[in-house]
């Protein structure tokens, strides 16, 4: 696994409930790449997203 997934994994894991601009803000990126990133990592079944994107969760 690439070091940007594992902490992507990582916050999820302290936060499931960040959202897309509040992961690309700690993870120094913009949202666009941190949506990009979340989307390629979903069809990969790395990780799953609960509930609306505005009151959901990552799984």
């Amino acid at each position: 696994m690439i070091d940007k997934e594992q902490a992507l994994l990582d916050l999820l894991t302290e936060n499931p409930s960040y959202t897309f601009l509040q992961l690309a803000e700690r993870l120094g990126v913009s949202r666009k790449t941190e949506a990009t990133r979340l989307k390629k990592m979903k069809e990969l079944g790395s990780i799953e997203r609960v509930g609306s994107d505005r009151k959901g969760y990552w799984k």
